[in-house]
């Protein structure tokens, strides 16, 4: 199943109702039926665990890609007139560039990138925007491939709101040491 494919089935179970209206993303730690649920899988700390790096960081630009995985300028109107593309429209994704401007985990390079895939559960940053970024990789359909993204259901905030955890970041950064 191709990226536009698994949008296009994403957004025709929402639209269905097979799906709570609220619940735009699948969030796999929320998931009770499944043999290790975690009711803390998405704590500060456990997400803080599960990353590759943690990091305070500035957006860089926004870069969208088309289907054939590579890049395309956006030409709207999108789906439900909504400022970006969304679900059924025809662009695998966006990469984010990130400068980093504080660390917490791991050694990222001084600038890096993130995907959100074009789907129900994608993430839209904007430029000069500042967060707090949970950086995993994620494997996506082709042509996309393996690439480092935020997960949507997690703790990834835009500053100011992400005043409200720094405490928790900061006591599980020293917590790892």
């Amino acid at each position: 199943m191709g990226i536009r494919t698994s949008a296009v089935l994403n957004s025709a179970i929402l639209a269905i109702g097979f799906i709570p209206s609220a619940a735009f993303a699948y969030c796999t730690g929320w998931d009770k039926t499944l043999p290790n649920y975690d009711p803390r899988y998405y704590s500060v700390a456990h997400e803080f665990r599960r990353s590759e790096w943690v990091v305070k960081a500035k957006v860089l630009k926004e870069t969208w890609i088309g289907e054939d995985g590579k890049e395309r300028a956006l030409q709207p109107p999108f789906q439900n007139d909504s400022p970006r593309p969304w679900g059924f429209d025809p662009y695998a994704g966006a990469f984010y560039d990130l400068q980093v401007q504080r660390v917490f985990k791991g050694t990222p390079p001084a600038t890096f990138r993130v995907f959100s895939e074009n789907a129900t559960n994608r993430f839209w940053l904007n430029k000069d925007e500042e967060i707090l970024a949970f950086v995993s990789g994620e494997v996506f359909e082709a042509p996309i491939g393996k690439q480092r993204t935020l997960d949507t259901c997690g703790n990834f905030r835009p500053f100011p709101k992400a005043n409200g955890i720094m405490a928790a970041v900061i006591k599980a950064a020293r917590d790892q040491k």
